[in-house]
């Protein structure tokens, strides 16, 4: 599975967020490493944070060259 961000190496970081409402929606996000670093989810993960703000940031990358 390739990385949804850069579409061109190994997905090696997987996170799946289910929304809390009452039509639950499943977001999948599949990362490489170099991706996951670059956005810093590392820092994001230690630090604590919300999931919300997570999927909003790498959906405004995805729109991002």
């Amino acid at each position: 599975m390739l990385c949804c961000l850069c579409n061109e190496r190994d997905a090696k970081v997987h996170l799946t967020y289910e929304t809390p409402e009452k039509a639950k929606v499943i977001e999948r996000i599949d990362l490489c490493e170099e991706c996951a670093r670059k956005h810093q989810l590392n820092q994001l993960t230690e630090a604590g944070f919300s999931m919300a703000d997570l999927l909003s940031a790498v959906k405004k990358a995805r729109r991002s060259p």
